[in-house]
């Protein structure tokens, strides 16, 4: 069977995008919930093979068009068309940039142990990864060949890494802030892996913050470093494969202020960038690892306002109702709605209908499906925990491992 995700940067802009086959049979619109443990998957991918496997079992999270510019979805023919215009060097795609897609793979900072740290990825195999998975470095104009010969009616979808990334993000954030709530944890945001900084201490950032905020590392800071432009006006007439970060505009509605602080539309958190006034970039966690990681991040601050667990709360209860709400370019729905339930059911609950992959990932943290949140007892990281049976307490048999050395002293 031909390979159905590749990934490849855009020769004009120089992000990066997977290229993901979806057959016709499977281009129907998805409602049911997601199974836990794929869900959990497209949470915790620590590598580019991982994400390549995940997303080949899930799907494109996004399929549709999100933001105007932009048409994700190209017939088998047109897919082929613009790669072989790539691989002529004329337009479309180019071979990844490893150092760049290193940085745009490392997952948000968590962690009171250090141990989260194995979820980044090594440079050695980024460059193995690729080899793999790179449509232009493993010859993937071939398998899009063969696809166009098994299954003509079959789609390509451009979705940008950026989209996925952030999904990841914030899903992982968002199960393990939902986990230490229900725990009844009181500093929820300083058990999720935040740290507090105070205004006062923020001299030496270029502009000053308006109040003091739970800090979290949260994605790679394409601005800081050139890598990437927020708006598609640069390029007017852009092929669906030029978007620009359109989910993260959708999603958060970023909005650049003199302050040089991002606010979106969840009301108590903003997306901070760390610049000192040289405009270099400045860790705020220097926590001991990946520090050039840590120096190009952009920050997910939740106020400082009320309580701890209030804060959180209402960060949590706000993110679901902004991605609830997520529609298309036209304005249909990409999050979820509630419908009544059936007159047969013997328990008649309400039913969520998913609107898309990424909707169906997000109801799985949000509504769980015979499953309880609870964290790693080894990194802290959230995960789902089945309520029948025996309950797993380690995210991977990794966490299990360094938390049985570490309770032996080795």
């Amino acid at each position: 069977m031909a390979r159905k995700v590749f990934i490849a940067r855009n020769r004009s802009t120089g992000f990066h995008s997977l290229v993901e086959v979806v057959r016709g049979v499977e281009a129907a619109e998805k409602s049911a919930p997601m199974d836990f443990e794929l869900a959990e998957r497209l949470m915790r991918w620590g590598t580019l093979d991982e994400l390549v496997t995940a997303i080949s079992e899930s799907g494109p999270l996004i399929d549709r068009s999100i933001y105007k510019e932009e048409n994700r979805r190209l017939s088998i023919d047109e897919a082929i068309e613009v790669v072989e215009e790539s691989v002529g060097g004329e337009r479309g795609f180019t071979r990844c940039d490893e150092d760049f897609l290193y940085l745009q793979l490392c997952l948000e900072g968590m962690s009171t142990t250090g141990s989260a740290s194995s979820l980044y990825p090594s440079q050695a195999s980024i460059a193995r990864d690729l080899n793999r998975h790179g449509l232009i470095e493993s010859n993937g104009l071939d398998e899009l060949k063969k696809w166009r010969e098994e299954d003509p009616g079959c789609v390509v979808v451009i979705e940008p890494l950026r989209d996925v990334v952030l999904c990841r993000n914030l899903g992982s954030v968002l199960l393990r802030l939902i986990a230490n709530i229900m725990s009844g944890h009181e500093n929820v945001l300083e058990k999720s892996g935040f740290k507090r900084f105070e205004k006062k201490r923020r001299w030496w950032i270029t502009g000053e913050l308006k109040d003091s905020y739970y800090v979290l590392p949260f994605q790679h800071n394409s601005s800081f470093d050139m890598t990437l432009n927020y708006s598609t006006k640069w390029f007017k007439n852009v092929f669906s494969y030029m978007v620009i970060n359109p989910l993260e505009t959708r999603i958060l509605d970023l909005r650049p202020r003199k302050s040089k602080v991002l606010f979106g539309s969840v009301p108590n958190a903003v997306l901070i960038t760390a610049q000192i006034k040289t405009g270099e970039g400045a860790p705020f966690f220097d926590i001991g690892w990946k520090p050039e990681v840590e120096k190009t991040q952009l920050y997910l601050g939740i106020d400082d306002g009320g309580t701890q667990r209030d804060e959180a709360i209402a960060f949590v209860e706000s993110v679901a109702k902004m991605l609830a709400g997520l529609t298309t370019k036209d304005g249909d729905r990409l999050g979820w709605s509630v419908g009544g339930p059936s007159i047969f059911d013997d328990v008649p609950v309400p039913r969520y209908h998913f609107h898309s992959t990424a909707a169906a990932m997000f109801g799985a943290i949000f509504y769980r499906y015979g499953c309880v949140p609870t964290t790693c007892k080894n990194c802290g990281n959230g995960i789902l925990v089945k309520t029948r049976g025996k309950r797993r307490e380690f995210c991977s048999p990794s966490c299990r491992t360094q938390y049985s050395n570490r309770k032996a002293g080795l």
